[in-house]
């Protein structure tokens, strides 16, 4: 069963913990607990001058873009606690949803789990998405279940609690991202230079075509005309 929204502001200091450190400032939407943007984000590179690591949010500069048809990994400013005994969902707000903001990373988190949560995302949508540190974009509802879970959530080796954007994963990300918006752009860049070369080739052709059609004319009509020319010389000469 899932648990209310009294349940959760109940609960709500064993569940989420915020970079503030002050309670008032986690927020219960209904039935579920607001998260927010948190300080380490990474965008795919959308053109050759965007940075290819990830990037440290601060109140100078707390906005970043995900450009249409581009990943980006986003990592919760909460630290988020699921109890032993309990499954937590996680989903985007509307708003994003309606913009074409997609989650490709998951959609629970697993009992046990304690840290910051990694969303993977993708912009499916016709236009660039801004969002900011610390403004609330997804939300997580919690779950009961029949009993206590005998294999919670359990870290690697000498794995620390997550608490960073690690390198592996931003690694995992690198690379050329061929989106339809991207290949359109080149496309059109190609028709562009296409079109160009086209009316190059045709004023210049032109240009021959001319020349050439000139020669002929006067060669074809030099018979009529230098009688003509001659006639004029000799009186301008007499």
């Amino acid at each position: 069963m899932f648990w209310s929204g009294d349940k959760l502001k109940e609960n709500l200091p064993k569940l989420i913990k915020n970079s503030s450190g002050i309670i008032d400032d986690i927020k219960v939407d209904c039935a579920a607990i607001s998260l927010t943007v948190g300080s380490e984000i990474y965008v795919t590179p959308n053109g050759e001058k965007d940075p290819n690591v990830k990037q440290i949010l601060d109140d100078k500069k707390p906005q970043f873009v995900i450009p249409k048809g581009q990943f980006a990994l986003l990592l919760t400013s909460e630290i988020v606690k699921v109890p032993d005994d309990a499954l937590a969902f996680i989903s985007f707000k509307a708003k994003y949803k309606f913009k074409g903001l997609i989650n490709v990373s998951g959609f629970h988190v697993d009992p046990g789990w304690k840290g910051r949560l990694t969303f993977s995302v993708y912009n499916a949508g016709p236009t660039d998405i801004v969002m900011e540190k610390g403004r609330p974009f997804a939300l997580i509802w919690y779950a009961d279940l029949d009993r206590k879970s005998t294999e919670p959530y359990t870290k690697p080796h000498n794995a620390k609690e997550v608490i960073h954007l690690d390198s592996d994963k931003v690694s995992d990300m690198t690379g050329e991202v061929f989106s339809p918006f991207k290949l359109k752009k080149e496309i059109d860049e190609l028709k562009k230079e296409l079109l160009t070369l086209e009316s190059k080739i045709i004023t210049r052709y032109s240009t021959v075509i001319f020349t050439v059609f000139i020669a002929l004319v006067g060669y074809a009509l030099k018979d009529k005309f230098m009688p003509i020319i001659q006639a004029m010389y000799n009186s301008f000469k007499s």
